[in-house]
């Protein structure tokens, strides 16, 4: 009876550990970055195609408190 032994496997280390770890985590942080300046752009970009001026002739759904720490002038 012979037994057949396959090639040796490589060994893993702390380091090799390390590195695949450091490696996802930055394509985790690339891609959370690349979604926060898309939702960003998109927000930016709603917020000024929204009509927000009512004495320029748009209408907005929103209306202003004048909430301040002046008193009013009377």
């Amino acid at each position: 009876m012979v037994r057949i032994v396959g090639a040796p496997t490589e060994e893993v280390n702390v380091v090799d550990i390390l590195v695949g770890g450091l490696g996802l985590t930055g394509v985790l942080l690339l891609g959370a970055a690349l979604l926060g300046l898309i939702v960003g752009g998109l927000l930016v970009a709603y917020k000024r195609w929204r009509p927000s001026n009512s004495l320029n002739g748009q209408t907005a759904d929103s209306c202003s408190l004048n909430l301040s720490s002046f008193p009013p002038e009377t």
